[in-house]
């Protein structure tokens, strides 16, 4: 059963957009952020840092530490639960993959073919997992060329130790297939296309909004306020920084909430018509 789910999301244009969109906007992302404009700032591009003057933010990939935040597989951004391009297109992925069969009726025939509709859920988290698993390293294969093509311009040596290289690169092609399993589980819950992605667009305007509103009451932003998808995600890519959740903790927390989501996806489609 897995092949015939990897079969429908590989297949169909709308997964397969949403791939491409991933990835190339992962590469817009980093190239931008990570190779043009350090370039601009070290005038080896353009007219360079005087003649640009305060209009260029500052920016350094000489340290371990930026580097590190610079390579990370979901895209770099300034703040821990800001949506990129790369993961809101993985979440939409599997927002699609978990309602192309109700919006075709596939679901049918495949109920048909295997009654037992946890074997059904199964195949699918089975079939995202591979996909996002393929799709993770993609995404840190783009993020390590734009990093060494962006020190290679900047005559900047490689001041990350390959261990913790290697460690942020790992967690992100984890992350990846996580949150396109949350999408999945938020569609199969849903069922239909346009109220998956509505769904998902709100809980992560939710997490923004909610974020924002709370560190200006409080003046900080508590780790309780940081267990949501996003944050969970860029911490678990991120080196570690004082205040935020340790990375491992949040991989094993975002992978903690993908499977409560999932076990009420299961347990809806185990309860529901066709």
């Amino acid at each position: 059963m897995i092949r015939a789910e990897l079969l429908k999301v590989t297949t169909t244009r709308a997964t397969k957009a949403a791939i491409g969109v991933g990835i190339a906007g992962l590469i817009a992302t980093q190239v931008t952020l990570v190779t043009v404009l350090p370039a601009l700032a070290s005038g080896a591009i353009g007219p360079g840092r005087e003649a640009l003057g305060d209009d260029l933010p500052a920016f350094e990939l000489t340290s371990a530490a930026a580097q590190l935040a610079a390579v990370s597989p979901l895209g770099s951004s300034t703040g821990a639960g800001s949506i990129g391009i790369a993961v809101l297109a993985v979440l939409m992925l599997g927002v699609l993959a978990g309602t192309t069969d109700y919006r075709f009726g596939g679901i049918v025939p495949t109920a048909l073919a295997e009654p037992r509709r946890g074997r059904i859920l199964a195949a699918k988290v089975g079939a995202m997992a591979i996909v996002g698993a393929v799709v993770g390293v993609a995404y840190a294969v783009v993020s390590v060329a734009t990093l060494l093509t962006s020190l290679a311009l900047a005559q900047t040596d490689l001041a990350v130790s390959i261990p913790d290289l290697l460690g942020v690169l790992g967690r992100g092609a984890l992350v990846v297939p996580l949150l396109g399993l949350l999408g999945l589980a938020i569609g199969i819950l849903a069922r239909n296309q346009l109220g998956g992605v509505l769904i998902t667009l709100g809980v992560l305007l939710f997490e923004l909004i909610a974020q924002a509103t709370i560190q200006l009451v409080t003046g900080s932003l508590p780790v309780w306020a940081q267990l949501m998808p996003l944050s969970l995600g860029q911490a678990a890519v991120s080196p570690g920084v004082a205040g935020s959740i340790p990375p491992l903790i949040a991989v094993a927390a975002l992978a903690a909430l993908v499977a409560v989501v999932t076990a009420a996806a299961g347990a809806a489609m185990r309860s529901r018509d066709i």
